[in-house]
């Protein structure tokens, strides 16, 4: 692992044998994910292909592929966990295992042709040192294909020190990805208690997930959630599985 942004830290984890539900595996698919396919937000993804960066057990990809993405390419930097994503698709029995590639590769230095349709960002950019951030926006572009659609994770939203994982809010990753120009932005907000808020419908889309579900609202706050100031209350979400805790 010899990415200035990532972690060792990562490869050590996997290689002492990282089981399923262990620290940052959920043992399944993202719930941000489920309940965005769930939705149908991503529309018909018949010969489209999607990229996940930093894609673990390769659950997300997988769950991607059987949403009707004809192709799934799924990276991780981390070769132990590139290793358990194989075996994990090896041991499936569902048919779209077959549509889903799966790489050791350097997100900063990885190359797609065809560029992909949609990138699933799942608490990637939170595992990564801030001092990347910049780049981070720039590849994601690359990659992407014209009106492709970026799908982020923003977690953990919190105020904490350090990392990874390190501390994520909607205004830092707007902040990064508008001088990119052609991406455009819709916001899924998902807090822990199970609301989820819509707020417009734009190319490329970010999933804020919150773990303050039972706090009192703070005057603003709704806006990193709800971006035309709406309140969807009727739609529920399943809730999040992730802790904010630093994985060492």
């Amino acid at each position: 692992m010899t990415d200035a942004g990532a972690s060792p830290m990562w490869e050590s984890m996997w290689a002492r044998g990282l089981r399923p539900k262990e620290a940052f595996d959920c043992g399944e698919a993202s719930p941000t994910l489920t309940e965005v396919l769930r939705m149908k937000s991503l529309g018909d993804c018949a010969g489209k292909r999607a990229l996940v960066p930093g894609c673990g057990r390769a659950y997300d990809a997988i769950a991607l592929a059987e949403y009707g993405f004809d192709s799934v390419v799924a990276i991780d930097l981390a070769p132990t966990a590139v290793d358990a994503a194989r075996d994990f698709l090896k041991a499936s029995s569902s048919p779209a295992a077959s549509k889903i590639e799966v790489a050791c590769a350097d997100f900063f230095k990885f190359e797609l042709e065809p560029k992909a349709d949609v990138i699933w960002d799942c608490t990637f950019l939170c595992a990564l040192d801030p001092s990347v951030r910049t780049d981070w926006a720039k590849k994601m572009k690359a990659l992407l294909n014209p009106g492709g659609t970026l799908l982020t994770c923003i977690f953990p939203i919190c105020e904490k020190e350090g990392g990874p994982p390190f501390a994520m809010s909607v205004p830092l990753v707007r902040g990064l990805l508008e001088p990119e120009g052609s991406l455009s932005f819709a916001y899924f907000g998902l807090r822990a208690s199970g609301l989820l808020a819509v707020a417009g419908s734009c190319s490329a889309r970010a999933a804020a997930t919150s773990r303050a579900a039972n706090k009192p609202t703070r005057r603003g706050e709704q806006n990193e959630f709800n971006l035309d100031g709406s309140n969807d209350s009727g739609r529920r979400a399943a809730s999040n599985s992730f802790n904010i805790c630093d994985f060492s």
